[in-house]
């Protein structure tokens, strides 16, 4: 109680309460999802604090990749989708561009590259890592010495399957530890453990002493979704179950049309019971091609209808299609090789999502996989042939091939557009066709039996039409000198007009 008042009541000692403040009621507020309502509790019942390592344990991982792999060999859709995914990811792969600063060196690195990337079969082996990233969540290669690569450099690749990277028996709790893997205080990848054989081949003992391999002798490639994350799940994971229903909504599909194909008819009546003439129930009765028959009295006969499922089969197997595929920002014409229902604007509105997921994959695969083979090869190249420190690679990029285009024309229009304003170069135009601008400006000059810098005058002329528009403006400039002495003339007129008129 608070004592208020004038002085003369504090004199007469008189107290006054002060007027009580209505209660403020406590803010209570919540999030749905976070509620554990009873209709909630099932469906949120497998929800768990993991780190990314814990949730993906090896017991998980090894579910998951099984089943992964048996829905891509038994789902027609999955296993195209995956396919399609390598082959727009990869594709024919990608092109060395070594910038040394020297023209000649440049050219000589990125043609013992390709000819060493021939021999190894590395676009072979990029697409399989492609393809396992997508199935199996992560993909191995590791670099080592191979005396029967037909190339100076005797250095492969040997890609071999996530399940060969495990550890028998992990340490208990010992920090920097997890199945496969060892890594240091900053979460960077030390060691992998490397099974001798698959645990699932025909050589395979029971128990296997796994071979520590240093981390940069191994490309690990795998996206990394959650923080301090260092194995991989299969990428369609969300969707995994999505076959199976489809393959059950359409063995429910054929069961139906089977059910109702394997009835010739069906006899029916709407007479009272002991009107029309007995027939046994169930009973059956071979029927002859081209015959006529005479039906019991008071029955019609009817061929039975499939009206189940067939009418939705359509929608919900494309719905089915379409979330399979949501997990690449794969299109639904795309992951089903239908168009049917796409015009050339929403076809290319949908691919837009997809494109850009698969240039992120694409610098993914550059900074795990690519710039560290170069690493390794740079090494070993550097000696052979003599292109410089063996310890210091030198600057480079990766020149992937273009994303297709439906509409050609309108494509070469857009990019001779880009390059009249000034908003592309050639250079850029070939990088984004996995091409090397100079190499093709030096194969257009020996084609047309000029020099280079003369083949780069022509390009420029080509492009800007600088011939046309140095017409245009002297053109310009004529009809501005005109007009200004057209004007000049009619004011001189029109003042000695006035001036007579004075």
């Amino acid at each position: 109680m608070i004592a208020i008042g004038s002085s003369t009541d504090r004199y007469l000692g008189i107290v006054r309460e002060a007027p009580q403040r209505p209660k403020r009621p406590d803010i209570q507020a919540k999030y749905d999802a976070a509620s554990d309502s009873v209709e909630f509790q099932n469906y949120w019942a497998n929800t768990d604090a993991y780190d990314a390592d814990s949730a993906n344990s090896k017991g998980v991982r090894t579910r998951l990749v099984k089943r992964s792999r048996y829905e891509a060999a038994n789902n027609g859709y999955a296993d195209g989708i995956a396919q399609t995914h390598a082959n727009f990811l990869v594709g024919m792969g990608p092109t060395l561009a070594c910038k040394t600063g020297s023209r000649s060196l440049d050219l000589r690195i990125n043609a013992e590259w390709r000819k060493w990337s021939k021999a190894i079969q590395l676009r072979r082996k990029l697409w399989t890592a492609a393809h396992a990233k997508l199935v199996d969540g992560e993909s191995f290669g590791i670099v080592t010495a191979n005396p029967r690569v037909s190339h100076p450099v005797k250095l492969d690749v040997v890609p071999i399957e996530c399940d060969q990277v495990t550890t028998p028996y992990v340490p208990y709790r010992r920090e920097g530890v997890i199945d496969g893997v060892t890594f240091d205080e900053f979460g960077n990848p030390l060691t992998y453990d490397i099974l001798p054989q698959h645990p699932g081949s025909q050589w395979a003992v029971y128990y296997q002493q796994p071979k520590q391999v240093a981390a940069r002798y191994v490309l690990h490639w795998f996206a990394m979704r959650r923080p301090q994350q260092h194995r991989g799940v299969p990428e369609c994971k969300s969707t995994m179950q999505v076959g199976a229903s489809s393959r059950r909504w359409r063995e429910a599909t054929v069961s139906a049309a089977e059910t109702a194909a394997s009835f010739a008819a069906l006899l029916y009546t709407e007479m009272p019971p002991g009107d029309a003439e007995p027939v046994a129930p169930f009973s059956t009765l071979p029927i002859e091609r081209r015959m006529m028959a005479a039906l019991p009295m008071g029955y019609r006969a009817e061929q039975m209808q499939a009206q189940h499922p067939n009418t939705s089969y359509d929608s919900f197997n494309r719905a089915q299609i379409s979330e399979q595929a949501r997990p690449k920002n794969m299109p639904y014409n795309m992951a089903a090789c239908d168009s049917s229902q796409s015009n050339y604007a929403s076809g290319r509105l949908d691919f837009q999502p997809y494109f850009a997921g698969v240039d992120i994959e694409r610098a993914d695969c550059e900074d795990c996989v690519l710039d560290k083979l170069f690493v390794q090869w740079w090494r070993e190249a550097a000696l052979v042939f003599g292109f410089g420190d063996p310890r210091n690679p030198p600057e480079r990029s990766w020149d992937w091939p273009n994303h297709p285009v439906a509409d050609i024309t309108s494509e070469a229009s857009a990019v001779n557009m880009r390059l009249r304003n000034g908003t592309t170069t050639l250079r850029q135009v070939y990088a984004e066709a996995g091409d090397d601008y100079d190499s093709a400006v030096e194969a257009m000059a020996s084609d047309y039996g000029v020099d280079v810098p003369k083949m780069k005058e022509l390009l420029r002329l080509a492009i800007f039409n600088a011939t046309n528009q140095l017409g245009s403006i002297e053109q310009a400039q004529v009809q501005r000198e005109n007009a200004q002495t057209q004007s000049a003339t009619q004011l001189a007129v029109q003042q000695m007009g006035a001036t007579g008129n004075a």
